[in-house]
């Protein structure tokens, strides 16, 4: 058994072909990573160190369309977005201060200032601010489409989803890429049934272009 680095564009797939496992082979080196006996797997971030065994076989894994930047561990960012798992909207006319302080750090304030409001957004920019790195400062996920830079799919990419219609911050949705099956992405996101919550959404949603934005 050897110890294999992951890079940015690698899948479990790709993975094992490079090293001449099949997948299942790959699913058992690497327990937890992937659901035993089917393709849905973890998203994959760079830096990662997994398990592998056997010699380079195959073609080498596709060139993704910007190189994000490796970290040991998940991105800061997911991180911190993993931490506020659970937090909900309010009933009863009360509002999440946590909500409303997601928010305010995109500067929505006034009368706007409510748990009611689309917050998905605001959770991203909040969770790039927190951890230090650049986000699109706005509640609009149509603000967000020329964000960043294009990458593969990638854990912890911001996905955003359609549709986008410019003249309302309620439109479309965005999170962070956690995992992938054949038909869904699973999003870490804000308002996700009021919450935060890890979810699926079907891969037909995804905007045309660019769906995965990195923040540099």
């Amino acid at each position: 058994m050897a110890q294999y680095i992951v890079q940015p564009g690698d899948n479990p797939t790709k993975i094992a072909r490079k090293f001449g496992m099949s997948l299942a082979q790959f699913q058992q080196a690497n327990p937890g990573l992937c659901e035993y006996g089917t393709n849905n797997c973890q998203v994959l971030f760079p830096g990662q160190i997994l398990q592998v065994v056997g010699a380079v076989t195959g073609q080498p894994a596709d060139v993704p369309v910007a190189q994000p930047v490796s970290f040991n561990a998940p991105p800061p960012w997911m991180q911190i977005a993993i931490m506020e798992q659970g937090v909900q909207e309010w009933g009863a006319g009360k509002d999440n201060p946590r909500i409303l302080e997601y928010l305010s750090s995109v500067g929505i304030g006034g009368g706007l200032l409510k748990d009611e409001t689309a917050w998905c957004a605001a959770f991203a920019y909040w969770c790039l601010w927190k951890s230090g790195y650049p986000g699109q400062r706005s509640g609009r996920v149509s603000e967000w489409w020329g964000w960043g830079r294009p990458v593969a799919a990638t854990y912890g990419a911001i996905c955003i989803l359609q549709p986008l219609t410019v003249d309302q911050a309620s439109s479309g949705h965005l999170g962070f890429l956690h995992a992938m099956d054949d038909q869904n992405v699973w999003l870490l996101s804000g308002n996700s049934a009021n919450q935060v919550r890890i979810s699926a959404y079907p891969k037909s949603k995804l905007i045309h272009n660019a769906p995965y934005r990195w923040p540099f």
